[in-house]
């Protein structure tokens, strides 16, 4: 099934239509609050303080940002510190000092989201698919989901552009890396959109901190965690499929995607680990693949959720176990699923060694 864009269209018309209807709303409230999912990346990150500008300078009201995980990445963590973005824990807000409240890069239902037991959301602004979701979203006041946007970033600044917001340097370069690291230096998932706000972002950048986020230096246990990635490749023609065991953090699942996809011959990357009691699943295909619908195949009978869009998708399973046998089981059963998917059923992997000589 080809996914399709979830949007409810906050006015009709155009891009200027729908950032006046966002500045109307905002304008009619007093806090905002402001809440991504649980972990947050660079996409999420931008497109929070993205929103947090346009709330400020084109309705003049504040707002705060909270999350309920970490930031773990190394780069997000060098986003964050070199600049300065301002976050609580959700725990530590009292949420009755908040009238409206947004949820960016994410959206309500979505398995690796949580938003407060009685909180109503105001706005949900994203680019992920889920048809699963789509009921969550009934009662939202302003929905806008772009499936064909290659950065939740790209959507935010395209609201600053409509509204004639200055971003400042901090806010540009954040919407930037989001909009960097989510269409992958403007080669996936691109839409004009995406060009557009770049071009309107650059002007404003900190460059020399934009550099400082893209390479941060690195710990030792990330080069072990790829060491032991890269000795659990299962090679087939065209598919890479790699399990990370347990490993600290959903973001390493999608890093080693991102880098598996390079592999010489890939045209679709599986990669898969377990955190806590969560298994955490990134799908990388290359440009013009569906990604979508081969993590949906994938999933198919599990318990979980999953989102995506173009080449790009991600998803997670819960278990009531966490031992070695059940994760075995489930790898297993995931691996027959996009084999099935991709018409390679019966067929046999090699180890990176093997492929190689």
């Amino acid at each position: 099934m080809k996914p399709s864009s979830l949007a409810k269209q906050p006015a009709p018309g155009s891009a200027r239509a729908r950032a006046e209807a966002l500045r109307d709303l905002l304008r009619g409230r007093h806090r905002l609050l402001v809440l991504t999912h649980n972990n947050p990346d660079p996409d999420s990150l931008g497109g929070a303080v993205g929103l947090q500008e346009f709330a400020r300078k084109a309705a003049g009201i504040e707002s705060r940002l909270a999350i309920t995980g970490k930031i773990l990445r190394a780069e997000n963590q060098a986003m964050v510190r070199e600049l300065a973005i301002q976050m609580d824990r959700v725990t530590d807000v009292k949420l009755s000092d908040f009238d409206c409240v947004a949820l960016v890069d994410t959206q309500p239902g979505f398995g690796h989201t949580h938003v407060p037991t009685g909180l109503a959301v105001d706005i949900v602004l994203d680019h992920h698919v889920c048809p699963d979701a789509s009921g969550n979203l009934r009662d939202v006041a302003f929905v806008d989901v772009r499936s064909d946007i290659g950065a939740t970033s790209s959507l935010v600044a395209g609201h600053l552009l409509e509204a004639g917001v200055r971003p400042s340097a901090e806010v540009a370069t954040a919407l930037a890396y989001g909009i960097k690291t989510d269409t992958a230096d403007l080669s996936r998932n691109v839409s004009e959109l995406d060009l557009r706000a770049w071009e309107f972002l650059a002007p404003f950048l900190d460059r020399k901190r934009l550099v400082a986020i893209t390479n941060p230096r690195l710990p030792l246990a990330y080069f072990q965690t790829l060491k032991d990635a890269l000795s659990k490749l299962r090679l087939y023609d065209g598919l890479v499929l790699c399990s990370l065991g347990r490993t600290p953090s959903a973001e390493m699942v999608a890093e080693v995607a991102d880098l598996l996809l390079r592999y010489e011959g890939a045209k679709a990357v599986f990669c898969g680990g377990l955190v806590g009691t969560n298994y955490h699943v990134s799908v990388r295909t290359e440009i013009g693949g569906d990604a979508w619908r081969l993590i949906r195949a994938s999933m198919d009978g599990e318990a979980g959720s999953c989102g995506g869009h173009g080449s790009v998708a991600g998803g997670a399973i819960q278990l009531d176990t966490a031992d070695a046998r059940t994760l075995r089981r489930l790898e297993r059963r995931l691996e027959r699923n996009i084999l099935k998917a991709m018409g390679m059923a019966g067929t046999n992997p090699a180890a990176l060694g093997a492929a190689d000589e």
